[in-house]
C-alpha cells in the first residue's frame, strides 16, 4: 500500500510541474505501464497463493 501512495504522490507532483502537457501524458503512460508490469504479477501470485492455502486448509493438509 505504501508503494501505491508514493506512486500517486509522484504523479501529483508530475502533473503540478511546469512541464509540457504532452510530456506529462507520455511520462504518466510509461510509468503506469511499467508499474503494471511489475505489480501485476506480484498481485496475481499473491491471489493464487491465498487460494492454494485456503484449499489446503479446507482439505486438512
Amino acid at each position: 500500500m505504501m508503494i501505491i501512495s508514493l506512486i500517486v504522490i509522484a504523479h501529483v507532483f508530475l502533473w503540478r510541474s511546469d512541464m509540457d502537457q504532452t510530456m506529462k501524458v507520455v511520462f504518466t503512460v510509461i510509468n503506469a505501464t511499467g508499474w503494471a508490469i511489475v505489480l501485476g504479477p506480484i498481485y496475481l501470485v499473491h491471489r493464487w497463493m491465498k487460494a492454494v492455502e485456503t484449499e489446503n486448509a479446507s482439505n486438512g493438509e
